[in-house]
């Protein structure tokens, strides 16, 4: 009886703590679906076909309204005239006093200017993650620098596409990863169990004996003998016949 007691008292308190976390995950589920409601549809798909279109024309494309851009900027700046100030040079603490005491002026450091690097001419590479990255839009990425124009206005018109579509329409970003990810797994696990029976197959093995013909005796003399008088020795046939 009081080991049924027991075993009583822990299925409740187990149904307890089963319908308290039941209750939080529900709560939690709820809270979130709230919070999805709040935000604009597919706007993680939005914001990743702006950012791929940025890195597109900001890597691969040149935009001509930047030189008028710079030469706009550069006509708002207003020289300084008459300025005291105009022929003096900082002079350092420490190369002040190696002159003062006849170290004379230390020697100028060569400083060699950058090139600037030019992505037309080299080869067009992209990150894996950036073929990822168009994969989750259902997008082909770019393979040469001919197609960046193309693909950057693909984007333009996939960000367009998502703000029309409602909401659950269409599976986002994050579930497509999800499911790709749970498919790699499932991949993964069906390969390795499919090596391991060819890993673990080892050939039949038959019970071990002393009498056997291939087992070669390590003894001398009567023990060697006793244990397989037969090894060594041609068969009777054998004997018979020469």
């Amino acid at each position: 009886n009081f080991q049924r007691a027991i075993r009583a008292q822990k299925k409740i308190q187990y149904e307890e703590e089963k319908e308290a976390r039941d209750a939080e995950k529900a709560a939690y589920l709820a809270k979130f679906e709230e919070e999805e409601a709040k935000k604009i549809p597919y706007e993680e798909e939005q914001a990743l076909c702006e950012f791929l279109a940025n890195f597109l024309e900001r890597t691969y494309l040149s935009k001509p309204g930047d030189e008028a851009k710079t030469a706009s900027e550069n006509k708002d700046v207003v020289a300084v005239k008459d300025d005291p100030f105009a022929g003096l040079k900082p002079v350092s603490k420490k190369d002040a006093d190696e002159e003062y005491f006849g170290k004379g002026k230390a020697k100028k450091k060569r400083t060699r200017a950058t090139k600037n690097q030019d992505t037309s001419s080299g080869p067009f590479t992209l990150s894996v993650d950036t073929f990822e990255q168009f994969g989750l839009l259902s997008l082909n990425p770019p393979t040469s620098s001919e197609q960046v124009a193309k693909s950057v206005q693909e984007l333009r018109e996939k960000k367009e596409w998502y703000k029309q579509q409602p909401r659950g329409s269409i599976p986002t970003a994050a579930e497509i990863r999800k499911s790709n990810e749970k498919a790699v797994a499932k991949q993964r696990q069906s390969s390795e169990d499919g090596d391991a029976p060819q890993a673990n197959k080892k050939a039949p093995q038959g019970a071990f004996s002393l009498s056997k013909d291939d087992f070669v005796p390590l003894g001398v003399g009567a023990a060697a003998t006793s244990i397989n008088s037969s090894w060594g020795q041609k068969p009777a046939a054998s004997q018979e016949a020469s």
